[in-house]
């Protein structure tokens, strides 16, 4: 297999790779792009969605969104009208990542897939743009293993959407690293559907209950569900003593990285993502050559990946993020470092 692999990619680096599907000839009529995103409720979603414009603008592509706030009838709905509106290409950040008849079908209409900050287990698509997440939950875990020092403790694993290949392939992270450091206890291991603040707490509100509040270490998959459990953790008067992390740097997570009561969250270097991955969809439009990052075994398909980088933000390049890597409008100084 890895001979496979590295063949592949050699072809690809030597004179590109042309992936199934090839997309609607396009001719010299203009590329539309519809992209099918999961929630509104996302901070960054806003983002991606102005850095995308903004980036199919540059191309000369027209690009429509939808929402679908984790109804996955909705989205069904909303992609079925993309399609009538006659888009050449289609990014998909599911609901879930049980979507395979979604996917196929929009297939089957000529149109090439590029799943988004989210997979479909099951599903050939022509593209997969995706941070590393296993590496989000090693990076995520180890520096919770490395806050709390040698001697060990108890550690609450507050994770997301079970049926989300990123909250699944953070999780998968988790265990990797657990499986390497018996100094540490797992005491709450727990999925929540769709990432509810409302649901983390009460697990973390038991498991509290539960150890007598002998807690060094909530790891959260996500920044939605490390603010939903900051007021059990301050009741229990642990803010700033225990490891609190998330990932996406949300406004208020950043507030909270600046006043100590979380410890870390994991940026996602979206800018940048945002922008491959319009263009990427603009060539699969046209019909055109691409060179994925990498070729990746999901759900049993060998998918093209392109990946996103991401890089832990603590206190100490907390303000150098926000000037020099954060997307502009993101947050004010005032916002994350005022009173």
């Amino acid at each position: 297999m890895k001979k496979f692999l590295t063949c592949v990619l050699a072809i690809a680096l030597v004179g590109g790779f042309v992936f199934a599907g090839g997309g609607k000839e396009s001719g010299s009529k203009r590329v539309k792009i519809g992209v099918a995103l999961a929630s509104q409720a996302q901070y960054r979603f806003k983002f991606d969605q102005k850095i995308m414009e903004n980036k199919a603008a540059e191309l000369g592509a027209d690009i429509i969104f939808q929402y679908a706030n984790y109804d996955a009838t909705k989205q069904a709905n909303q992609v079925e009208n993309l399609i009538s509106q006659g888009i050449d290409v289609l990014i998909l950040n599911v609901v879930s990542g049980n979507m395979v008849n979604l996917v196929e079908k929009v297939r089957k209409e000529g149109i090439p897939v590029i799943t988004f900050d989210n997979t479909v287990e099951g599903a050939q698509v022509e593209l997969n743009v995706d941070r590393d997440n296993v590496k989000v939950g090693q990076l995520q875990l180890q520096s919770a293993i490395d806050f709390i020092g040698p001697k060990g403790g108890n550690v609450v694993l507050v994770k997301g959407d079970p049926g989300s290949a990123v909250a699944q392939r953070i999780s998968k992270g988790y265990d990797m690293v657990a499986a390497k450091n018996a100094n540490i206890k797992i005491v709450a291991n727990q999925f929540h559907e769709a990432w509810s603040p409302e649901k983390a707490l009460k697990t973390v509100e038991n498991a509290l209950s539960a150890n007598h509040d002998n807690i060094q270490a909530f790891v959260c998959s996500a920044d939605s569900v490390a603010m939903g459990i900051v007021p059990a953790i301050k009741a229990a008067k642990l803010d700033g003593k225990t490891f609190l992390c998330g990932m996406d740097v949300e406004v208020s997570a950043a507030k909270l990285i600046n006043q100590g009561v979380m410890t870390m969250s994991i940026w996602t270097d979206i800018i940048s993502g945002d922008q491959r991955t319009v263009e990427a969809a603009v060539k699969l439009a046209k019909g055109e050559k691409l060179v994925p990052d990498e070729i990746q075994k999901i759900g049993g398909f060998d998918i093209p990946v392109l990946l996103v980088d991401v890089v832990p933000i603590t206190k100490t390049n907390l303000r150098k993020w926000l000037k020099e890597i954060a997307p502009e409008g993101w947050a004010t100084e005032a916002e994350i470092f005022g009173n």
